[in-house]
């Protein structure tokens, strides 16, 4: 065989010299669209959350519990130090649920407001006539800035997470920008905000709530911040139309379902 000197050579590091990843970046992908993908969920991980389980087929290197992850990300993000994100759109749904076990991975049903034969059982639960129940349940969609990445999620309050969803929501309504025309409220992703989250208990339950504060006003005349607020608009638009859905997961019979 002839000596070819265009021939592809391992480098030093055994890696194929030649290839440009980042020229290819998006290749394979031009015509997957908003509507071809789920939007992978957020949670907090809690004491009885497989992830968190050494023996579950689940379970995450690092998990603990109150740390916020999703599946979709691989790497538990610690609760203390938080997450920032960019609210792109907040919207509050009544989803229908079958109980846990062999249920459906999805919910069967949303509603905009409790059926009419739903009987609430406690803090926004109510059960339905056809043994279902469905939970008030705040979805915010967002972008989660982790390094130099924007990665679309959706944050699901419910429970003991309403107050917590509430906050967030007064923390976007009461933003304000001023310019020549006098001061208005910018959209909701005009800003980044901050997810930790704190622990609570009652007698010998524990588990663990966010708890939202705002970092600071995006700078539009910065490039970086720039290419957020457009993501970030681009992702609303998607929610709104509601071309972006929740990528739900199974649920295990053995994780906590009954967090206060």
């Amino acid at each position: 065989m002839s000596n070819n000197t265009s021939m592809v050579k391992k480098n030093s590091a055994g890696a194929l010299s030649p290839i440009n990843l980042r020229a290819d970046s998006g290749k394979g992908t031009e015509e997957i669209k908003s509507t071809d993908t789920n939007t992978p969920i957020l949670k907090i991980l809690h004491q009885l959350s497989p992830e968190c389980n050494e023996r579950s087929a689940k379970h995450v290197a690092g998990a603990k519990p109150g740390m916020i992850y999703s599946s979709s990300f691989g790497t538990p993000i610690d609760g203390a130090e938080g997450l920032d994100i960019i609210i792109c759109h907040s919207q509050t749904r009544y989803p229908e649920w079958q109980e846990r076990g062999d249920s459906a991975l999805a919910p069967v049903g949303t509603h905009m407001e409790p059926p009419k034969d739903a009987v609430e059982e406690r803090n926004g639960k109510y059960r339905l006539s056809n043994g279902n129940y469905c939970e008030k349940t705040m979805y915010f969609y967002a972008l989660a800035l982790i390094g130099s990445e924007m990665r679309k999620a959706v944050i699901p309050m419910r429970s003991s997470n309403l107050t917590p969803g509430r906050e967030l929501n007064n923390l976007i309504q009461n933003l304000r920008v001023t310019d020549d025309k006098g001061t208005f409220r910018p959209a909701a992703y005009s800003a980044i905000f901050n997810l930790k989250t704190a622990g609570k208990s009652w007698g010998d339950k524990n588990w663990h709530v966010y708890k939202p504060s705002r970092v600071r006003m995006l700078d539009l005349a910065d490039r970086n911040d720039l290419d957020i607020y457009k993501e970030a608009k681009k992702l609303q638009e998607e929610a709104f139309k509601g071309t972006t859905q929740p990528k739900y997961e199974k649920a295990d019979p053995s994780e906590e379902k009954d967090i206060i």
